[in-house]
């Protein structure tokens, strides 16, 4: 069997270290440097899905993590493909992300996805990187090399794929919400695949943004005057994210962009967000995150088992997103 340790939340009291367990099954606690995050170690016959014998684990890191729709999806995905393997969502601290990352890898994980807020950092703790995590700066993906993680970014291609599904191929002005690792990989990715003709980056320092030719970066002060005639929408801030901000700097108004305008958000739950919704009241296309989130998993199950997802998988996976 693989011990895996990875971090779970456990009450603020719980032991900070413990005696070895007395039976198959049982969980050791120990370290944790926040109160209510600790590590458990595996031990045989436990019932959990980590602990299933011969049987490959993937990871998505991130906090806030519990949201996640990517352990249905990619699970969905692998039983399609008839792989081995479980896939789960784990609470990491900023903090502490090296050191999980370090830990992954050495515990023998197939495979990590990498969220908010952790995507530079991925790019940091890995020992190699592919041409797009480097030139966005971000990483969501990490494969296994010899030495350690391969950093990989399949947010960029995956957002494309996901403009597809509303038949854009192409648009000539684009704005971007948010100064983040899935705002720069959307940006990369309009740019890099020929589907954006400008681009105007929103960030509330846009002077910390890339100097990436066809790009003009501006703060949320001059959003309203960016907006007119625009041909998408795309908003990758953390707005109405679990943990995130509940409102943006400037409410973006959907209705001044032009006609058949589409406007993409990144997030996705239950309902659409109120940028959406006011987005349909104006009669423009709209897109969750959930497009996205399924083509990036895509790429990345390519990516881990080295080999073309079948449809019959992809299909799996969108079904498991409710698509």
């Amino acid at each position: 069997m693989w011990p895996l340790a990875v971090g779970v939340r456990v009450p603020s009291l719980a032991p900070r270290t413990a005696a070895p367990p007395k039976e198959p099954g049982a969980r050791l606690v120990f370290g944790g440097r926040s109160p209510d995050v600790a590590c458990f170690a595996s031990v045989s016959n436990a019932r959990d899905p980590l602990r299933e014998v011969g049987r490959p684990v993937f990871a998505v890191l991130g906090d806030p993590v519990a949201h996640s729709l990517s352990p249905a999806m990619h699970e969905a995905g692998l039983r399609a493909w008839g792989r081995p393997g479980v896939y789960v969502a784990l609470r990491v601290l900023a903090e502490d992300f090296a050191t999980a990352a370090a830990g992954a890898f050495a515990l023998g994980l197939a495979g990590l996805n990498v969220t908010v807020p952790h995507k530079a950092r991925a790019l940091a703790v890995a020992v190699d990187a592919s041409e797009a995590a480097r030139a966005i700066g971000a990483a969501n993906t990490l494969v296994r090399g010899e030495r350690g993680w391969v950093a990989h970014n399949t947010d960029a291609d995956g957002f494309v794929a996901g403009l597809g599904e509303l038949g854009i191929r192409h648009v000539d002005r684009v704005v971007v919400l948010g100064g983040g690792g899935a705002a720069r990989a959307v940006v990369w990715g309009l740019l890099a695949r020929g589907v954006a003709g400008q681009v105007t980056w929103i960030s509330r320092r846009p002077s910390a943004l890339p100097a990436w030719a066809g790009v003009a970066a501006r703060g949320w002060s001059e959003l309203s005057g960016c907006l007119p005639g625009s041909d998408l929408l795309v908003d990758a801030t953390s707005v109405g994210m679990e943990g995130g901000p509940t409102a943006y700097p400037i409410d973006p108004d959907p209705a001044v962009l032009a006609p058949g305008a589409a406007v993409v958000d990144l997030s996705y739950g239950r309902h659409p967000s109120a940028l959406l919704r006011r987005a349909r009241a104006a009669g423009r296309r709209t897109q969750d995150g959930r497009a996205m989130l399924l083509h990036q998993g895509v790429r990345a199950q390519a990516l881990w088992w080295g080999d073309e997802v079948p449809a019959r998988v992809v299909d799996a996976m969108r079904r498991a997103l409710e698509m």
